[in-house]
């Protein structure tokens, strides 16, 4: 039989496409192609040094003017603080001469993976509206077109999410689909370990249920035969079971997610799997994922000699997860953390879908850090009550309730006395009510029969949430880059807003709402998304035009060492060239800081001694070519250096 490509494939194509132009596009008109945050200074360092083959490398001697922002030198060796995922994907791109496209790519298969699990888990429309979410989001746009991992990370998640409910699936390929699950855990682990854990929580739980209906077979009553057609049977509740009873000549799935059976003999019953049917992927998975993580100590391992030593430690000794001394910045607390929890969640209802009440607020130039909410009412959760009443069901009341408790526990926390929320103690204490709290859900699946589109439903919500409450334990939230701590939840939360437009579309007139959702894309990425990154264009001062200005003061075709002479001089000031500059110091311009320590500037200067010279001063966040802070001059402008 010929087959077709379908309209929502070619939809959805089309969506990964415009998902890599867009990133494209911003990386270089808004980013010029540039680090602009220190992280990303740090994982092109990272980039650089794997391409070549090398974990860590030797510091350079003097050591103090090639420093780089969290790039750590220790016991005569230079290496990135961040974990290995990120910088390995960068690394290819890197050795290609174009780090931004990895981000790009990344960003369509992303679009490509929420497409098809939305359409597994509901129906074709629903991964067409989700993939469409998903691609025009702007805080994907806003990550994707950065060098941050965070685009990486979400793919990651994506991919062990799809892996296992082909796994959950399969009975044939189940082994094999718990292997690929693993690895792509793994891969999420090893580049944002925490989000790796939060995504990994509701997975496990989910997992003991399905282990203990496994331990627990009994035949389940007959399954009734719904729909149009022979004898159609609904897909989703197969759960874990197999039709048995029946003896087909043909079985096919229509676009609506039915099984299609030609000729049947016998009223269908199901029968759940056997325990180590579905315990040995779970092992598979476990182990994948077990393997793929150790880079995280074996690179700490190799770093400091030591598997346990935290590296951010190494730069920040209080940058860890927890409540009370030695954690955060000031001492991190429970009542820190629900605060940068409300503003998180109030900027992620806008910055999710660009969906909100109001113009684009002024502060979107530079956030205010002591805000409490953002400043404009966003509304990008509206339509996802909906979309759990479609996945639920008839179980969407216990939802219900579960979750007004737990927004009633919050509220209720968030009143306590100051005193009470500084306490260590209570913050612990209430994070493992949390936890509980999160887990208890996971019992409504074992009442009753089983239920595949419910149980994914709650998965889906489960992971977002999963990555706020863990993150409340960590001492920074977001500000001008978004809400990226949460972004891994972003596929999750397309899937359940596309589905109520896509039951609409289904119901109603499908190709008016699928034009009016396309013209909802077009308008939010023009009144929204646009002047939401904007601002970003040229952040901390880091431009293309510092290195341009440094090529045209050479003299002739000898590589460049560029000295900024200062003593307070922060790393804005020429970031530009910090960027360009090789980890190995032989690139064809090498920037390096001259601290005005005795007898340095010679150091320097003898280490490269066939290079032009080209000398600058900088003070803070500005820097000037020539001997005094004026005349030709980047960074910070003079009234705006602090």
């Amino acid at each position: 039989m010929k087959r077709t490509l379908a309209y929502h494939h070619l939809f959805a194509l089309l969506l990964a496409f415009t998902s890599f132009f867009l990133t494209a596009l911003i990386s270089r008109t808004v980013y010029e192609r540039l680090p602009h945050l220190e992280d990303e200074l740090a994982y092109l360092f990272q980039a650089r040094t794997l391409a070549r083959g090398d974990l860590v490398i030797e510091s350079p001697t003097p050591a103090r003017p090639f420093w780089q922002p969290f790039v750590i030198d220790h016991n005569g060796q230079r290496f990135g603080k961040y974990p290995l995922g990120w910088p390995l994907l960068l690394a290819g791109g890197e050795a290609a001469g174009q780090p931004w496209v990895v981000n790009a790519f990344l960003s369509a298969l992303t679009v490509a993976l929420v497409y098809r699990l939305g359409r597994e888990i509901f129906n074709p429309d629903t991964g067409v509206f989700a993939a469409g979410l998903t691609a025009f989001s702007p805080i994907a746009l806003l990550l994707n077109g950065t060098l941050m991992g965070h685009t990486a990370a979400l793919f990651s998640a994506m991919l062990f999410m799809y892996f296992y409910w082909r796994m959950e699936r399969s009975r044939r390929y189940a082994l094999r689909w718990g292997l690929l699950a693993g690895f792509a855990l793994g891969l999420l682990v090893i580049n944002r370990p925490l989000a790796g854990v939060a995504v990994a929580a509701p997975f496990i739980a989910y997992s003991g249920v399905r282990l203990i209906r496994a331990f627990r077979p009994h035949p389940l009553p007959p399954s009734p035969f719904i729909g149009e057609g022979e004898n159609p049977v609904r897909a989703d509740h197969l759960f874990e079971g197999k039709a048995v009873g029946v003896r087909a000549k043909e079985t096919h799935s229509d676009e609506s997610g039915r099984i299609r059976v030609a000729t049947s003999e016998a009223p269908l019953h199901r029968v759940e799997r056997g325990w180590s049917e579905v315990l040995l992927p779970l092992l598979a998975l476990a182990l994948a994922a077990a393997l793929v993580s150790l880079i995280v100590p074996l690179y700490q391992y190799a770093a400091t000699g030591d598997p346990t030593q935290n590296l951010y430690e190494l730069v920040w000794p209080y940058d860890n997860v927890g409540f009370g001394e030695g954690h955060g910045r000031n001492i991190h607390t429970l009542e820190k953390g629900i605060r940068q929890t409300r503003w998180d969640l109030s900027l992620a209802a806008a910055d999710l879908f660009g969906w909100q009440l109001g113009g684009m607020p002024e502060e979107s130039l530079r956030l205010r850090t002591s805000a409490v909410y953002w400043p404009v009412f966003g509304l990008s959760w509206i339509l996802l009550p909906f979309g759990l009443i479609l996945g639920l069901r008839r179980r969407w009341t216990w939802w219900a309730v579960w979750l007004a408790a737990g927004a009633g526990l919050f509220i209720a926390t968030a009143n306590l006395p100051v005193d009470a929320l500084r306490n260590p103690a209570l913050a612990y204490a209430w994070m493992g009510a949390g936890i509980v709290w999160m887990l208890l859900p996971f019992a409504f699946l074992l009442i009753g029969q089983p239920d595949r589109r419910a149980a994914w439903t709650w998965l889906l919500l489960a992971v977002p949430m999963s990555l706020i409450g863990l993150h409340i334990a960590y001492w920074i939230g977001s500000q001008l880059y978004s809400t990226r701590y949460y972004f891994e939840g972003l596929g999750g939360l397309a899937i359940l807003t596309g589905a109520p437009v896509a039951w609409l579309a289904r119901r109603w007139r499908r190709w008016p709402v699928y034009a009016a959702f396309a013209a909802l894309l077009l308008v939010t990425l023009y009144a929204y998304s646009t002047p939401r990154i904007t601002p970003l264009y040229r952040f901390n001062w880091v431009s293309p035009e510092l290195i341009e200005a440094v090529e045209a003061r050479r003299e002739d075709d000898r590589p460049v060492l560029v000295l900024i002479g200062g003593t307070d001089v922060r790393w804005r000031a020429y970031g530009s060239l910090m960027a360009g500059t090789s980890p190995y110091l032989d690139s064809d311009i090498v920037a390096a800081w001259d601290t005005r320590a005795p007898g340095l500037r010679e150091q320097i200067l003898a280490r490269f001694p066939d290079r032009q010279v080209i000398e600058m001063t900088a003070e803070r966040n500005r820097a000037c070519f020539g001997a005094a802070l004026a005349g030709d001059c980047f960074g910070a402008p003079a009234d705006a250096n602090g």
